[in-house]
């Protein structure tokens, strides 16, 4: 139920409207301020958090928005999917080991790795890569002891890749996707001597469900049928290298929101690794791949944007059915690994976006013009429609004020009326079904057409970002993020809007939210009262960044990196000439352009010298700002901002750019 509103506001029914605990997974609360926080260790021992809003306030000249990174929230979420499975195999007794791999493609950015790779080092874990640039930096950038898993088309040169690593000394498993790949990797041991550690996917019949459930099944683009799986394994016998098969993978789809599409997958796959072991292939391990799915919204539901399960029950439903199938078919029981990547990302990044505007504006009867109101009979009856409402005749108001104004517009359109006629007859019934909706609550009854009044007149809140660069998800999935504001949260938010962005594109807004009670088309948010007002959208740790386009040219984002111990580092976003070189434009060309049209415009004496310095200046300071809206150069200055090394690389790259064209 929604707080009355004549009673205080807390903390609690904040956390409440916006769900936070359930989507939250632990990660996010509110402190004494009204401040949401994050906390960065979580457990008996310690509970240190950081206020978000206090995170950007450290961000010195770095004007908003920008992607907030809290990599300690990816080390506790492994930590988690650990233990879970920890529990389950001690529950069951299980014999084999289990091993988390993050699947690069997720987040591709070094310090996500890094993160991932540090935690790998400390709990046990390795990564994966699908594609020669993953392979790459992932050879090269992480620890020798962390195993990666090689899946994804190969051609000879990624088969080469892989296993010139293996002669470095790297743990890394080849997993064979279409039987092409096979003669190749062959070829290419045979050439350099050395025997591959080799996996095979196959396509399984069970289907997972949900938005991705033709990325398993045998409409699967990848993997290899049954038939193709014997034959792989009969040409492995026939090369003397069965010994080098010691996994099998699957993949049921990715957030798969029913439990039990994954129980019929993990069953399926058990039952293919039990008959290759009785028939002589020494399989070690399955690969369950991904689909664990993240529960954005918090309902616990099949929804698309939600899960019907648990992490401790995926995890208990991979560990028994494995398990059951083994022991009937009396063969070993595999180590398992599994490719969460969505579980172990999503939650540890966030977007933080200023909201720049209101568009809507609350109209009052005592602004509008009088002599208007009383200069037409249809606008002076929408006066006393809005004077005589009550909670006995909102029904009837609300049909009496829907025919004034089409009658209005239809006099308008006649030429009839004048445009400040039809403005005041436009306002009034806005102030009409303002009103009407103000007092829905005292009924006992709400009439459909008056029940979505509420989120029909919802504002628009202009947001300083690009839904598409953000959380493309939501464009193209319709997608459910969780969204708040980060601070104010100790009072009660008043209005209620939906989220526009800076974009020219009119699918550029957010009208679908999360709350106490499910979906909703609007955002509980507070009066805008001159002051910054800060939303954040949560949860976009897994394949926003990595899916964004430059739509409108609006390119990354400011990062800002929040370590263990509350500390904030900087790493700088697009600006204009980086977003324009991406696009093949030259830096070099266009100040030239822009030195010639300087020229003309002095020899026409359309501009001084002076003025032309100045112009200059102007424009190769656009050149070299962020993308994104900027603040009045009056607003207060920030703190002094933390450079980290990323960023020390990027502006020096530039500055020696600079100096070689001058």
């Amino acid at each position: 139920m929604e707080t009355p509103v004549n009673s205080k506001w807390t903390i609690e029914d904040s956390a409440d409207i916006y769900n936070i605990a359930r989507w939250g997974c632990g990660f996010f609360g509110i402190n004494s301020s009204g401040e949401l926080v994050a906390y960065l260790q979580k457990d008996d021992d310690s509970n240190s958090s950081v206020s978000i809003f206090e995170a950007i306030n450290r961000a010195g000249s770095f004007s908003p928005p920008y992607i907030v990174r809290i990599p300690n929230i990816i080390k506790q979420r492994i930590q988690q999917i650990n233990r879970a499975f920890d529990s389950a195999k001690q529950q069951f007794n299980y014999s084999g080991n289990y091993q988390w791999f993050y699947p690069t493609k997720v987040n591709q950015h070094r310090d996500v790795i890094e993160s991932a790779v540090d935690a790998a080092i400390e709990f046990g874990g390795g990564v994966e890569a699908g594609s020669k640039a993953e392979l790459f930096a992932l050879l090269f950038t992480t620890d020798h002891q962390v195993p990666i898993l090689c899946n994804g088309f190969k051609d000879d040169t990624i088969i080469e890749m892989a296993m010139r690593a293996q002669q470095l000394g790297r743990d890394i498993t080849i997993v064979v996707e279409k039987p092409g790949e096979l003669e190749a990797i062959l070829t290419t041991a045979q050439r350099l001597k050395l025997a591959p550690k080799l996996g095979v996917r196959v396509k399984l019949a069970a289907q997972s469900g949900g938005r991705w459930s033709d990325s398993g099944g045998f409409r699967s683009k990848f993997g290899l049928t049954v038939s193709q799986l014997l034959d792989v394994v009969g040409r492995l016998q026939k090369a003397g290298l069965t010994q080098c098969l010691e996994l099998l993978h699957f993949h049921p789809g990715s957030q798969i929101s029913n439990v039990r599409k994954i129980k019929s997958s993990i069953v399926e796959a058990a039952r293919i690794y039990a008959d290759l072991v009785k028939t002589g292939v020494p399989l070690k391990i399955i690969d369950v791949g991904g689909g664990l799915a993240i529960d954005y919204t918090g309902e616990r539901n099949q929804d698309p944007s939600s899960k019907n399960y648990s992490l401790q029950e995926y995890a208990n439903d991979v560990v028994f059915y494995i398990q059951q199938v083994c022991k009937e078919a009396d063969v070993p029981e595999p180590n398992i690994i599994s490719e969460s990547g969505r579980a172990i990302t999503a939650h540890h990044s966030l977007l933080v976006v200023p909201i720049l505007e209101k568009q809507n504006r609350n109209d009052a009867l005592d602004d509008i013009d009088s002599d208007t109101i009383e200069s037409c009979s249809v606008i002076k009856e929408l006066k006393l429609i809005c004077e005589s409402l009550g909670p006995s005749n909102l029904s009837e108001s609300f049909h009496d004020a829907q025919r004034a104004i089409e009658t209005i517009w239809q006099m308008f359109s006649l030429g009839s009326l004048t445009l400040q006629q039809r403005s005041c007859g436009e306002r009034l019934v806005r102030i009409i079904c303002r009103r009407i909706a103000s007092m829905l609550g005292e009924l006992d009854f709400v009439p459909r057409e008056l029940e979505n009044l509420r989120h029909q007149l919802a504002d628009t809140y202009v947001a300083n970002f690009s839904l598409f660069q953000a959380i493309p998800d939501s464009w193209a999935l319709n997608q459910i993020f969780p969204v708040v504001p980060i601070h104010r949260l100790d009072t009660r938010p008043t209005q209620r809007a939906i989220i526009g962005d800076i974009t020219c594109d009119s699918d550029g807004r957010m009208d679908c939210f999360i709350g106490s009670r499910g979906g909703k088309n609007s955002l509980c948010v507070h009066e805008l009262d001159g002051q910054p007002y800060y939303i954040g959208i949560f949860l976009v740790g897994a394949y926003q960044e990595a899916l964004a386009d430059d739509h409108n040219l609006m390119g990354d984002f400011h990062v800002l990196t929040v370590n263990e111990n509350g500390e904030v580092a900087v790493k700088p976003g697009a600006t204009t000439i980086d977003v324009l070189e991406n696009v093949d434009h030259c830096e070099s060309e266009l100040v030239a352009s822009l030195n010639h049209s300087l020229q003309d415009a002095i020899r026409m004496a359309v501009v001084t010298h002076e003025d032309a310095v100045q112009i200059h200046e102007f424009f190769c300071k656009i050149m070299n700002s962020y993308t994104y809206l900027e603040p009045n150069t009056n607003q207060p200055k920030h703190r002094p901002h933390i450079l980290d090394a990323s960023s020390l690389t990027k502006a020096k790259k530039r500055n020696k750019q600079q100096q070689l064209q001058q």
